[in-house]
C-alpha cells in the first residue's frame, strides 16, 4: 500500500511520507504547472491525458508548478478578447473563478496523490492586484498543501520494515524565462548554490529541459570511500501553446519558441544505487 501522509509547516517547508513494500518499488513524479487555462491557446486535451496518466498509475504523485490559468482579466493591459478561450467569454467578469472552478473538478480525480501546490505569477498579480486569492481558495477546496512561491519538500519512502529512503525536491515557480534552453538551465543550476537538494523543479519558462550533474563526497565516518549524489536540474514545461490559429496572443506577438506540450515524468526508485535513482522521461 502507498500513501502520502503530510506534515504541518510553513509554506515553504513540506514533508511527505510515503509507505510502501518492497525495496523494488518506483515511483513517478509530475510537476504539472503552467496550464493557463482560460487561454485559447490552452491545450486541454493533452492536461486531461496527463491527469489520466497520474490517475491510472499507482505508484504516480504530482506537484503543483503554479500558472494554473490565465488569470487575465479586463482590467489587465494584457487583456485581449481573441486570445481567450470562448468557454469562457461569458464570464469575462469573473474569469479565474471560472478557470479555478473546473481546476478543482480536473484535480479531484487526483488531490489524493499530490505533494502540494506551489502559486504562478499569474495567480500572485491577482491576489496582490485584485485581492483574489484564487490559489489559495483552490488549495482549500481540495485540501492540498499551499507550498507558496518556494518550497523546499523532504520526501520520506518508508517500509513495513521500518527502513526508510530520503529525498529533497526544491520547487519554484520561479522567475526564469528567456530564448535560449541553456541559459534557462545555467540559472536553474545556480540555484544549487542556495537549496541542497536533489531534484530542483522550475516552472515559469515553458521550457522542458533537464540536466543531470553528480555530486561527490565523502562518509562522515567510518570507511573512506568517495560517495556519489545524482542531481536533476529541471524545468517543467507548460500546456500553453505559443501559436493558436485565430488569435493575436502576447507570445505570438513575442516570436516565442513553440514549446513542447506536456511534463517531464521523473521516475523515483528511492532503493538503487545514486547514479540509478533518479531518470527522467520529457
Amino acid at each position: 500500500v502507498m500513501k502520502a501522509v503530510t506534515q504541518e509547516a510553513p509554506y515553504d517547508l513540506h514533508e511527505v511520507i510515503t509507505e510502501h513494500g518492497s525495496r523494488s518499488d518506483s515511483f513517478r513524479l509530475y510537476p504539472i504547472g503552467d496550464i493557463h487555462l482560460g487561454a485559447a491557446a490552452c491545450d486541454v486535451d493533452a492536461l486531461r491525458a496527463t491527469i489520466d496518466a497520474v490517475r491510472a498509475d499507482s505508484g504516480a504523485f504530482w506537484l503543483g508548478m503554479g500558472d494554473y490559468a490565465e488569470c487575465i482579466n479586463l482590467q489587465d493591459k494584457r487583456f485581449d478578447l481573441k486570445s481567450v478561450d470562448p468557454k469562457y467569454v461569458p464570464r469575462l467578469d469573473d474569469i479565474a473563478n471560472a478557470c479555478f472552478e473546473d481546476l478543482a473538478a480536473m484535480f479531484e480525480p487526483i488531490k489524493h496523490k499530490c505533494l502540494g501546490l506551489l502559486v504562478g505569477n499569474h495567480e500572485e498579480t491577482l491576489r496582490l492586484r485584485h485581492s483574489q486569492d484564487v490559489h489559495g481558495a483552490l488549495c482549500l477546496r481540495l485540501g492540498l498543501k499551499n507550498l507558496g512561491y518556494d518550497s523546499l519538500i523532504r520526501w520520506n519512502f518508508r517500509r513495513a520494515t521500518h527502513s526508510s529512503a530520503q529525498l529533497t525536491i526544491f520547487a519554484s515557480h520561479g522567475t526564469i524565462a528567456g530564448r535560449r534552453d541553456g541559459a534557462k538551465l545555467n540559472r536553474i543550476e545556480d540555484l544549487h548554490r542556495n537549496f541542497d537538494a536533489d531534484i530542483y523543479l522550475v516552472g515559469h519558462g515553458h521550457s522542458q529541459i533537464v540536466g543531470r550533474s553528480v555530486q561527490l563526497s565523502v562518509p562522515d565516518s567510518g570507511e573512506l570511500k568517495l560517495k556519489e549524489r545524482l542531481r536533476l536540474s529541471m524545468m517543467t514545461g507548460t500546456f500553453r501553446k505559443s501559436y493558436e490559429e485565430g488569435t493575436r496572443d502576447y507570445s505570438e506577438k513575442s516570436h516565442f519558441s513553440p514549446p513542447v506540450i506536456g511534463c517531464p515524468v521523473i521516475t523515483i526508485s528511492p532503493w538503487a544505487e545514486p547514479r540509478n535513482r533518479l531518470s527522467v522521461r520529457l
